[in-house]
Order: C-alpha cells, then structure tokens, then sequence
C-alpha cells in the first residue's frame, strides 16, 4: 500500500497594496486537492484597521502567528512579493510547524535587511516597476499605486478584464512592513525548507532582483513561470501546479 498523501495549510501571504482577495483564484484549487488554505489579510492593509503609524514587520508576523496557532497539522507557508518577509519572519517564530515555505517571486531577504533596503543597494535604473511608480501621503506612512501602472507592472499577462479589476481592488500600503528590517536566524528560521517561484516576465520584482535574493539567502531548489508578477491571475492552475511539486519534493515531515 502507498501511504496517504499529507493534508497540509496553506497560508498564503499576499504582497503589498493587495489583500486575502489576491488569493481567490488559488485557494479553491487548492482545496480541490485536498488540503486547507488560508488567506491572510495583513494589518493595515485596508481590510484591517490597524492605523498605518503602527504597521512593521513584527505586527505582520504576529498576526500570521495568530491563524498558525489556530490551525492543525503541517503548513505550507507561501510568501507573495512583499509577503516573503512576513512568511520569513513568521517562521522564525512559528519554524516547528513550517514543513515548507514558498518564495513567490518574494521577498527573501537575509537577517537585518529590509524591502527598502534590498532596493537600495540593488534596484538598477531601468528597473521601472511598481517601487518606482507608488506615491505617498504627506506623512510619508502610506504608498500607493494607481490601477493603470498596477495593470501594466503586476497584471500585464492576464486577461485585460481581469487585470483591470484586480488593480481597483489595491489599497494603500503601510510603508512599516517594507522599511522593517527582518529578524531571523539559523537557529529557527534557517530549519525551515524553502524553495523559490520564479515569475520570469515580472516587470516589478524583476528576475534579476530574485535572482538577487537567491544568491543573498539561498534555498533548497528554484522554480520558474513564465508569467508576470501575479501569477495567481495569469496561470494559476501552473502555479497551483508548482505548489504540489515543490510540496512532494521538499516538505519535511513534522
């Protein structure tokens, strides 16, 4: 007899200016698979009130502690853009229930490094993605973008309807979470399998970027789409796909 395949939570992590929405395409097929999957909506986001002053990475972190403490069983946890340094930090703090993260063409940064940092030292200029087109409030807590550069940054391989309508549905994004420098180490974090998604036509994280972070934080196997920065939209039965192989050849047994 073949032993049962193991039911895992997915807790999916969506990126900057989106929302657990970001999620809606994938959630299903995953649970048509047969596993949980979570959504997050991180603080401050616009479906969660916190005030924007008050958003970091550790409030990122502790909230998706939060659904992992009331969830069972082995997770999947997968970070989206911006949301690799949520996932990151979360399984510093959560690494014995982590049996694998994913690194969607994320943020997978070392220890001590922040968002705007990485940016900093790596983004080239003819790197025009979305760091380059978001405007800020007077206070300099909040960014954003408008749907037309979202469309052609994040959305640009989905279909046109589609894509419209994802880019309305951006908030503003607390500025904390992409200025908080992560906090991780060997110890916790460094246990947990990681692998990486490549998203090789993504006009905003551009592959030169996760290449960079790979070489900054390596992990156990890379990946690829040929898809734009929002694969869920684009080709999310492949990138659901890509869960499942990476799943089956890398999480670890808890």
């Amino acid at each position: 007899m073949t032993a049962p395949t193991p039911r895992y939570t997915f807790i999916l992590i969506h990126g900057a200016w989106q929302g657990a929405w970001a999620w809606e395409t994938i959630v299903p097929r995953l649970k048509a698979l047969g596993h949980e999957a979570v959504a997050v909506d991180l603080p401050g986001n616009g479906h969660n009130p916190l005030p924007p002053e008050e958003v970091n990475l550790e409030r990122y972190a502790a909230h998706v502690v939060d659904i992992i403490d009331t969830t069972e069983g082995p997770i999947i946890m997968v970070g989206h853009s911006m949301g690799g340094t949520a996932a990151a930090q979360a399984c510093e703090l959560r690494p014995e229930r982590i049996a694998l993260a994913i690194f969607l063409c994320a943020f997978m940064l070392p220890d001590g490094m922040s968002v705007l940092q990485f940016y900093e030292r790596y983004l080239e200029p003819w790197m025009r993605g979305a760091h380059a087109r978001v405007t800020y409030d007077e206070a300099g807590l909040l960014s954003r973008i408008d749907p037309a550069s979202a469309v052609e940054v994040f959305y640009q391989k989905a279909d046109r309807e589609l894509a419209e309508a994802a880019a309305r549905r951006l908030t503003p994004q607390p500025e904390g979470g992409r200025r908080s420098q992560l906090k991780l180490s060997g110890e916790r974090f460094g246990t947990v399998p990681r692998v990486y998604i490549e998203a090789r036509e993504d006009r905003s994280v551009h592959l030169p970027l996760q290449r960079k972070m790979q070489e900054l934080s390596p992990c156990l196997e890379v990946y690829g789409l040929d898809s734009d920065h929002a694969p869920q939209l684009s080709q999310p039965d492949e990138l659901v796909a890509l869960f499942m192989k990476a799943v089956a050849a890398h999480a670890r047994t808890l």
